[in-house]
């Protein structure tokens, strides 16, 4: 599979099309539930949730990216730093997808 039959992942989540695989910047192939889209419209109007799942894998303490989750069957999840850090998005990895179901917690 070539990262060019997927579309560059959006900067805004008004942008991303529920089901829709896009390619981050990282290579990874990911994709987003209209739930989760909702969410990322509510509680992430800048897209910095956005701008860490495009970056990718980080080390867990002081980055902003993707971070093992800790919620049972989820994988990954988006860990952002300041305002609006207190919210993580979660993503389960199915078939070689990063997707976000619309699973959110706060710390």
């Amino acid at each position: 599979m070539s990262d060019r039959e997927f579309p560059e992942l959006p900067n805004h989540w008004q942008a991303i099309a529920a089901n829709t695989v896009y390619c981050s910047k990282e290579g990874r192939l990911v994709s987003f539930s209209q739930t989760q889209i909702e969410l990322g419209t509510l509680y992430d109007a800048l897209g910095k949730h956005l701008r860490a799942i495009n970056k990718g894998l980080v080390p867990p303490k002081g980055n902003n990216g993707l971070v093992p989750s800790e919620e049972p069957d989820y994988d990954l999840k988006s860990k952002i730093l300041g305002k609006g850090g207190d919210r993580r998005f979660h993503g389960k990895i199915l078939e070689d997808i990063l997707h976000f179901p619309g699973k959110m917690t706060t710390h």
